[in-house]
């Protein structure tokens, strides 16, 4: 980056540190302009000019060339098929929209004009995976050396405001009648129905509820152990969880006491079945099947039906369990751990539950304010 500095006769000198082809380390300088501003004026193009001809192979690379060669070394089957597919779609995306341009051609206003055009009829959450993709690479690119800017900087994501946070999760009062309705008629037969009232209770995923063994159950603790989950868009076996954490979650008495006989059945059914349950996974139908996410979603609208709300998914559960949390004071940092999320994760999914949280909490931090100077 350039430098300035006044020197003895009052007038400001530049100086634009950069390293060379061969990785030499160089200095450029001029003197004799009577402000900074003037200095800067000429520094500025001429130090963009000198970074450009920095790693020239890489910067005259066509762009998609360059994005392909990043995926494949750095991204491409390190975290999961469904990261490997938003990558897959990155690729086409730079391919189609940036086709004839080299790297160095790649300019803030092109890649703007770029998340223009795909924000167009999307959510604006579905634009910002994808930038989050690509602008990924412009940066190593901008980070080595090969272009001499960050062009994704501060770059305004657009498209539609998504579904409302509210209506992916539903309120207190209305989970009882969900919790009641769901329990209505409730027999060893109703699987899809205990895993919705253990995600209820629990928070978590619908992959790792599917995921769930007899030996993830640990009743005279109270506890149970999600360490894995079930790929059930892609390979239909046992996986990790989504972001490698594993965690063991406390249950409440009232959990308990309805998940243990089912426990019992499903135990006693696969030791006593012609049929094997290869993985020993508790939610399984009489034919040692797993039950989809399909089926337990459709469970659950007709249970939301029956209890007179509106609909919501199995993941809406996830939303309900951990806003219920937040709202009644559990600490950030413990939900964060129990949903195996980052804080900055459940901060920003849950924003909407914090601002609230942050309101009607506003009169009570101003009392505890005032009281010190009391």
């Amino acid at each position: 980056m350039a430098s300035y500095k006044k020197i003895a006769n009052g007038n400001w000198k530049y100086t634009i540190s950069y390293t060379d082809n061969n990785g030499v380390y160089k200095q450029k300088s001029k003197q004799g302009f009577p402000t900074k501003t003037a200095a800067k004026e000429v520094a500025e193009p001429l130090e963009i000019k000198l970074k450009a001809n920095v790693h020239l192979t890489d910067a005259d690379m066509l762009f998609t060339d360059y994005y392909s060669n990043w995926i494949k070394t750095y991204k491409i089957g390190m975290f999961s098929p469904e990261t490997d597919k938003i990558y897959r779609t990155a690729e086409k995306l730079v391919q189609a929209n940036f086709g004839h341009l080299k790297l160095r051609q790649v300019s803030k206003d092109k890649y703007q004009q770029f998340i223009n055009d795909y924000s167009e009829g999307r959510s604006k959450e579905t634009v910002r995976k994808i930038h989050n993709k690509v602008a990924a690479c412009l940066r190593h690119a901008f980070h080595s050396g090969s272009i001499p800017i960050d062009v994704t900087h501060k770059i305004t994501i657009k498209g539609n405001a998504g579904m409302d946070p509210e209506k992916k999760f539903i309120e207190e009062h209305e989970l009882k009648l969900l919790i009641k309705a769901l329990k209505d008629g409730l027999t060893f037969k109703h699987t899809s129905r205990y895993m919705l009232l253990l995600q209820a209770s629990t928070g978590a995923r619908i992959g790792e509820i599917m995921a769930l063994t007899f030996d993830s159950f640990d009743f005279k603790k109270q506890t149970i152990k999600i360490n894995k989950s079930f790929d059930y868009k892609n390979t239909k076996d046992i996986k990790d969880t989504k972001n490698g954490v594993h965690r063991i979650i406390d249950i409440d008495d009232d959990t308990i006491r309805m998940i243990e006989p089912y426990y019992d059945y499903k135990r006693k059914q696969s030791l006593t079945s012609i049929l094997t349950n290869n993985r020993n996974l508790l939610f399984v139908d009489e034919y040692m099947r797993v039950i989809s996410p399909e089926a337990v979603n459709k469970s659950l609208a007709r249970a939301c039906k029956r209890a007179g709300i509106k609909r919501i998914t199995s993941h809406g559960l996830r939303h309900t369990h951990a806003s219920m949390l937040l709202t009644n004071g559990v600490p950030i940092q413990i939900v964060a751990e129990r949903l195996g999320d980052t804080v900055e994760v459940v901060t920003s999914v849950y924003a909407h539950v914090l601002q609230k949280m942050r309101d009607d909490n506003r009169e009570l931090i101003q009392s505890i304010s005032r009281s010190i100077f009391n």
